[in-house]
């Protein structure tokens, strides 16, 4: 199959398959997950899926948007009566998931001071205080700005509402009606993963680790780890099932940011197939580390293709592929 030849040529290191609907029509998986071992990847190894995480997140928020616990368009003062007033009354749920908040990026700061913050551990009170409190660079909704710092402010509000650890609520909420055994969530590879592929630089012409990170109070950015199997179930459930609402669905893949087609935790994409027929997808990608996922949908009939590596393949590469898979086209891509 084209796969087996796209993983030849390109010395992909990872699972790889193609599906459709709630049926898996293609699984394979190509080199190893421990490498001193010599262990080869399974069908269910782990891996961390990156950015994923943050459409993961996104879904939470909106099980207790259904619940009648949150709302995306109240002020996050509401959740957080202790956040400064001036900009905590201008900031939502919306905002800060779909990447308008206006916030500066805190973190990002702080670390590029100290690279040693990926490892922290501190109660995410304190890091809402310390990273995610600064004034306002744009007006609330009226930019795009990747910025990963709005997630420990949704981090806080989870937890603050339900009481629960971020982990706990995934958990309840998704993984568990979802029957995704082999997903979870962890701050890196500190939360000693079973079964987790570990992350190489180089394979060739010797292996070199690439240990993954994460402070605690960030989970909800990049702690999700998962399998092909559990990722299609999730695209599934999420897209094509009854976990939400008809109203949260719709929210969910309602792009906020048109600048970068980004929706709630992910982006919503318009691709045309050889017919120059419109199908719209929901292209979900992440990194971290050395992780790399690819996991997209058609909206239309639910073709998915899930690419879940731990060794950074050519991202270029990768996503025309994806695109090849689908049979669908782009006239840019988006990372």
């Amino acid at each position: 199959m084209q796969v087996q030849q796209f993983a030849a040529d390109t010395d992909f290191n990872g699972v790889a398959l193609v599906g459709k609907g709630s049926h898996v029509e293609y699984v394979e998986t190509f080199g190893v997950m421990d490498a001193e071992s010599a262990k080869r990847l399974k069908r269910n190894s782990r891996f961390f899926v990156g950015s994923v995480s943050k459409w993961l997140t996104s879904i939470v928020v909106l099980r207790l948007v259904d619940d009648g616990k949150l709302s995306l368009d109240e002020p996050i003062l509401t959740y957080l009566p202790e956040y400064r007033a001036d900009t905590g009354k201008q900031i939502t749920l919306r905002h800060l998931i779909s990447h308008g908040s206006g916030l500066p990026n805190g973190l990002m700061d702080a670390a590029k001071k100290d690279p040693s913050i990926e490892k922290e551990t501190r109660p995410t009170a304190e890091a809402v205080t310390r990273y995610a409190s600064g004034d306002l660079v744009f007006t609330p909704g009226t930019r795009f700005d990747y910025n990963i710092t709005n997630w420990i402010l949704v981090q806080a509000i989870l937890e603050r509402v339900s009481g629960d650890s971020y982990a706990e609520l995934a958990q309840r909420l998704v993984f568990k009606p979802l029957r995704m055994t082999d997903s979870g969530i962890a701050a890196g590879e500190a939360g000693n993963v079973p079964n987790l592929a570990l992350g190489y630089r180089s394979l060739k012409p010797k292996a070199e680790r690439r240990v993954y990170t994460l402070p605690n109070y960030l989970v909800t950015a990049g702690g999700f780890y998962s399998t092909a199997d559990d990722m299609l179930r999730l695209n599934h459930g999420v897209l094509s099932g009854k976990l939400l609402s008809p109203e949260s669905r719709k929210a969910l893949l309602t792009i906020e940011r048109p600048e970068s087609s980004y929706a709630l935790g992910g982006r919503v994409r318009t691709l045309k197939n050889k017919r120059l027929v419109p199908q719209n997808a929901a292209t979900n990608d992440g990194t971290c580390g050395a992780y790399r996922t690819v996991s997209w949908r058609i909206l239309e009939d639910g073709r998915t293709v899930i690419f879940l590596s731990n060794l950074r393949p050519d991202d270029a590469k990768l996503f025309a592929f994806t695109e090849s898979l689908l049979e669908v086209s782009s006239a840019q891509q988006e990372n």
